[in-house]
């Protein structure tokens, strides 16, 4: 079954590292990755090698080595994307990198896979006589959605990568706050994220064929149920101002990557509409935190990340 994917708000899912200050300069509304590999073997470079190592090892900006004279490295560029509104004033920073594929953009199977994951377990659970014990009911939802063949349950769905696209097309440099922390300070973070509107395409087949009246429809239906929930649940985070974007008409609702919340990773919701009041999110240790989350990352202070919209 093929489907379409529309990003209703910044996405952002991670690669794992962070680019640093000396790794990426904004000129003219544009955020320009270095080559850093092309830069070391430019002659040019031999006499500013120095100053740079000194930098990089104090985290500074990479203005600092070259000032103004951008013409060696905007002959060494990567990568460019464009900045959004919320970061045109940032402090440079360090940037949470997006997850890439030969330097393309793309939205990873595995993050609609677990997205979805999450919708199904909750709203099958919701249908059941649970009262207590929510984890040890996992079994019965994982039998009921391969008809018995929960051993192959990583299977029980396949959903391909994306398409991709060039940095420039789809991404922007957008500035994160987290609202809502004891502090009450909204904490700075730098991201590349997906542009809201941005399309993408994929393929998602169903592969447990022990239950015959499930298919793909069926379960993105449940995740759509789900992230309505979760969707409302925002309208009323701590009466902070937040933008939420208006849903599709027909358009199946999902959440991925940063800025889901707890919400999107636990039972929460499924205990409160059970009156389950035992249930508490296993959290690290140092996190005080037991209930439902307590802070959000949006964009500028304002703008809910992660929503997309799926469609045939």
């Amino acid at each position: 079954m093929k489907i379409k994917i529309k990003t209703l708000s910044p996405v952002h899912i991670g690669s794992g590292r962070a680019i640093g200050p000396i790794e990426y300069f904004v000129k003219d509304g544009f955020f320009y990755r270095v080559d850093m590999d092309g830069l070391f073997k430019d002659t040019r470079f031999q006499k500013f090698q120095p100053l740079f190592i000194k930098k990089s090892l104090e985290n500074r900006k990479i203005s600092e080595v070259f000032g103004d004279n951008y013409d060696l490295l905007m002959d060494n560029i990567l990568y460019k994307h464009s900045i959004s509104k919320s970061a045109e004033n940032a402090n440079l920073i360090e940037v949470k990198e997006i997850i890439k594929t030969a330097g393309r953009v793309y939205i990873p199977g595995s993050s609609i896979k677990g997205s979805i994951l999450s919708g199904v377990i909750e709203q099958i659970l919701f249908r059941e006589a649970i009262q207590v014990d929510l984890k040890s009911s996992l079994g019965n939802v994982l039998d009921k959605i391969t008809g018995g063949t929960q051993k192959e349950f990583n299977r029980w769905i396949d959903i391909r990568d994306t398409n991709t696209f060039s940095p420039e097309n789809v991404l922007e440099l957008s500035q994160v706050k987290l609202i809502g922390a004891k502090t009450k300070r909204a904490m700075p973070i730098l991201y590349e994220t997906i542009k809201t509107g941005c399309e993408f395409e994929t393929e998602i087949f169903w592969r447990a064929k022990g239950n015959q009246s499930i298919d793909e429809n069926f379960i993105l239906k449940l995740a759509d149920n789900f992230y309505r929930k979760i969707y409302q649940k925002e309208r009323t985070f701590n009466k902070i101002k937040q933008f939420l974007p208006p849903i599709p008409k027909d358009a199946i609702l999902l959440r991925i990557g940063q800025g889901s919340t707890a919400w999107a990773t636990s039972f929460l919701i499924l205990a409160e509409e059970k009156g389950i009041t035992s249930y508490n999110i296993q959290r690290p240790k140092f996190h005080k935190t037991k209930g439902p989350p307590a802070t959000r990352k949006l964009v500028s202070g304002e703008i809910s990340m992660g929503w997309i919209a799926i469609s045939s």
